[in-house]
């Protein structure tokens, strides 16, 4: 059953992974040379971290999903514009294939974070 608190977290961590979104397409229409390793990771991690709700198990997959699904959207419209042309740190693809094993990974890893991080 979703509460007042749950939603109002699911709410924060959906706008902060938008929000974070936002400001790494901003940074690649700037400088699309750049890799900003970090994003998708931040971006991903986000939203679960921020609902971390452990009981029923549904919002925390929904959030940890939902930051995903952001993550990647975000991910596919910068290579679809040609602005992930930077460096990246796996041994193989491009900067996309980084962008979206690192959301993989966040997810993952947010996800269990979100789980054992106290709600309030």
């Amino acid at each position: 059953m979703n509460t007042p608190t749950t939603d109002l977290q699911l709410r924060s961590g959906l706008l902060t992974g938008a929000l974070l979104a936002v400001v790494w397409v901003v940074a690649a229409l700037a400088q699309p040379t750049s890799t900003y390793h970090l994003a998708p990771i931040l971006i991903a991690g986000a939203v679960p971290v921020i609902a971390r709700q452990k009981r029923p198990a549904t919002p925390l997959l929904l959030a940890a999903a939902s930051g995903g699904l952001i993550a990647a959207t975000a991910s596919v419209a910068l290579a679809a514009f040609d602005l992930m042309r930077g460096p990246t740190l796996l041994p193989y693809g491009g900067a996309f294939a980084e962008a979206l094993t690192f959301t993989v990974a966040s997810v993952a890893i947010g996800g269990l974070t979100g789980w054992f991080i106290p709600s309030d």
